[in-house]
């Protein structure tokens, strides 16, 4: 061969590698994280501990998510973070990023007048995830997303048995369709994934603290991915049992059965809890 014909013949074998190698990278690109702040990393916070008070101040200072539980429901943490009294060291790292949020669930208890003597009113922490686009019928979804529970320490919140709930909706404030129930917290992170479907171009991932009747518990949350996938749909997964939920009855805060739909009134449901409502019509 020559030294004209050796030149060329290098020269074709180095486009043809080039051109391999662009067409491997081509798929090697990470998918794209729909989740704009699936990790929470975008907020206006810079103190480690900040305990949220209402939705208002969520949805103002956290960015591409909303707040729709009860108030005191939340809390975002910078970790490792020093918090409570006395200090201790809240776990460890943050999954992804510097910052978890905590989703709360506390318990009020209300001294009525007979016949109802005590009621549970139970606060649930409540958030939704903007996604970058809605989800298409034509493709298949991915999602990924780690919990743990703080370290015990009884001058802060009691932090064992949380689970949370995991959908996608259509509407910032609404839970939606039920995708995943994690198992419980533990104190080191671990991961939950789940492929799935859908027909209903949701724009919200929905997330929502579970109590499973134990009440004034914690759970962190961090680092919500969902990408398209080809993978295999998820059909069988160990979750929490979930019963339905039936409203037994409607009462004033006498403990009278009401009718009525104006005032302070009490929804007592059938798996034990109380919601407390104003409604002024």
């Amino acid at each position: 061969m020559r030294f004209g014909e050796n030149i060329n013949y290098l020269w074709k074998m180095k486009e043809l590698i080039l051109i391999t190698l662009l067409f491997c990278s081509a798929f090697s690109v990470k998918a794209q994280n729909l989740v704009l702040n699936g990790s929470f990393e975008l907020n206006n916070y810079t103190n480690c501990y900040n305990d949220i008070n209402d939705d208002f101040e969520y949805n103002t200072k956290i960015h591409y998510s909303t707040n729709f539980g009860d108030d005191y429901t939340t809390s975002l943490f910078k970790l490792p973070c020093w918090a409570c009294s006395p200090p201790v060291l809240w776990g460890g790292m943050a999954k992804e990023g510097d910052w978890a949020l905590i989703l709360i669930g506390q318990d009020e208890t209300h001294i009525l007048p007979p016949p109802l003597d005590t009621i549970h009113i139970i606060k649930q922490g409540k958030i939704s995830l903007e996604l970058d686009a809605p989800l298409l019928s034509t493709k298949r979804y991915k999602l990924s997303f780690w919990i743990k529970d703080p370290p015990p320490e009884p001058n802060c919140m009691y932090t064992k048995n949380n689970y949370i709930n995991v959908g996608i909706s259509n509407y910032e404030d609404s839970l939606g369709k039920h995708l995943i129930t994690s198992i419980y917290g533990d104190t080191a992170w671990k991961e939950y994934t789940y492929v799935f479907e859908t027909q209903n171009a949701e724009e919200y991932l929905t997330v929502t603290v579970g109590l499973n009747g134990i009440i004034d518990y914690a759970v962190f949350i961090d680092h919500f991915v969902l990408t398209e996938t080809q993978e295999p749909l998820t059909t069988g997964i160990n979750e929490i049992s979930q019963e339905e939920k039936k409203l037994l009855k409607i009462v004033d805060i006498l403990g009278r059965e009401s009718k009525s739909k104006n005032g302070l009134l009490f929804y007592i449901y059938s798996d034990g809890t109380v919601e407390k409502k104003i409604i002024i019509e």
